[in-house]
């Protein structure tokens, strides 16, 4: 019969150790998500003066939109992970403001350099596309996440931001978790909608910098 080798004695310090380490670990992903939610709740975060866009206080919940995937899935908070976001609620008639906002939507990742790959555009469509703003978006922004809700819902959840959201044509700014936290208006003029531009780029600059998030 062959002699059982004894198990190596667990080292009491070294397990304490390991455990420690790991709940450090592991703190390091929670927190900040649980931190960052209660702060929202409990509207800690005062930048309004130094935002350039209009600060939603209390920020507004993605997944109130009810919104739908392609595949029909109700989309909840877990669309948002991973990355912050541009969002725009596509109008009916895509005109010369809606254009303006759809270029500095695509601009945006390119005009924060190395940060870029970290914000994403999501398209919030309402209703039937017409062709012409299909093939503008099909050649031009196909890229863009899009989304579907009803204007119903749309209306109602973003109401806080602006009345008849649906057709406000505001740019929305969305961090990881699913808040909907600042809001920009549209601008049909394309000299001014470009110089605006750089508001939501200030602001998101300072966002990324301070966020380990997204």
């Amino acid at each position: 019969m062959s002699e059982k080798i004894p198990a190596s004695p667990v080292n009491p310090a070294q397990a304490r150790k390991n455990k420690i380490l790991l709940l450090l670990l592991l703190a390091s992903f929670v927190v900040p998500f649980i931190v960052g939610e209660f702060a929202y709740k409990k509207h800690w975060y005062k930048g309004g003066e130094t935002n350039k866009g209009q600060l939603l206080q209390p920020p507004l919940a993605f997944a109130e939109l009810q919104a739908r995937a392609a595949d029909g899935k109700t989309l909840d908070v877990t669309f948002a992970k991973d990355s912050w976001w541009m969002l725009y609620v596509l109008p009916a008639d895509c005109a010369a403001a809606c254009r303006n906002r759809l270029f500095q939507m695509r601009q945006s990742p390119l005009a924060l350099g190395k940060e870029g790959d970290r914000l994403r555009a999501v398209l919030v469509v309402t209703g039937p596309i017409a062709a012409e703003t299909e093939d503008l978006l099909q050649k031009e922004f196909s890229a863009f996440q899009r989304v579907q809700a009803s204007i119903a819902q749309v209306d109602k959840v973003m109401a806080p931001a602006t009345a008849n959201a649906s057709q406000a044509g505001l740019l929305y700014l969305m961090d990881p978790m699913g808040w909907i936290m600042l809001t920009y208006p549209p601008e049909a003029d394309e000299k001014t909608s470009i110089i605006k531009a750089e508001d939501a780029l200030d602001d998101l600059r300072k966002m990324l910098k301070n966020s380990r998030i997204g």
